[in-house]
């Protein structure tokens, strides 16, 4: 009976894992599209939004992890975010004000593109 219900809560934590995750992604694509990263970066993150067509370099193509420049972890995407780029052509602004909770959501969406299927 106790491995039974060790099972149980196993396999629960680990549903509740993913569940928080899938939260996360969900609420980090609510704000992408609220903040406007769509305008440049596309709807689904395939660097294809309507302002794409503006910039040399384009948007990153979040799909793609080679394309990101300044690397694909959290902190790299976190200061990519807060702080824009400046340098290489690239005109990615500065989102200081972001909160930091929904930042995160933000990020976590973005690296859930980066592992979706193409």
């Amino acid at each position: 009976m106790s491995k039974v219900i060790l099972l149980f809560c196993m396999l629960w934590g680990c549903g509740r894992a993913w569940a928080d995750t899938a939260v996360s992604v969900d609420k980090g694509k609510e704000l992408y599209l609220n903040y406007g990263c769509a305008l440049c970066h596309g709807w689904d993150g395939r660097g294809d939004g309507i302002n794409a067509q503006k910039f040399n370099p384009p948007p990153t193509n979040f799909h793609n992890p080679q394309a990101y420049l300044h690397g694909t972890d959290r902190d790299s995407i976190r200061r990519t975010i807060q702080y824009g780029i400046r340098e290489d052509n690239s005109i990615m602004p500065a989102f200081e004000d972001i909160p930091p909770d929904e930042l995160e959501e933000i990020i976590a969406y973005i690296q859930f593109l980066q592992k979706k299927l193409k």
